[in-house]
């Protein structure tokens, strides 16, 4: 794996998991699925710019999840 490529997927995770502790979701989930990603995005396609679309719509998915949530207010 390039080392920009590891890069990338640490830190896609790192954001992930900051951004899922400030919507108080379960940040290491959201940080496996990252790392999770970035290394099936590796290994089947060669190139930055694939892993980079695929955590695009992680957070897409990410944001999707967390707009459908109930609000708890209290």
């Amino acid at each position: 794996m390039p080392t920009l490529t590891l890069l990338v997927g640490l830190a896609s995770a790192i954001a992930f998991f900051r951004a899922a502790q400030y919507e108080r979701m379960s940040p290491l989930l959201w940080t496996v699925a990252s790392l999770g990603l970035t290394l099936v995005a590796s290994f089947l396609v060669s190139g930055v710019l694939m892993v980079i679309l695929a955590q695009i719509g992680l957070f897409a998915v990410m944001w999707w999840y967390n707009a459908r949530r109930p609000v708890n207010h209290g």
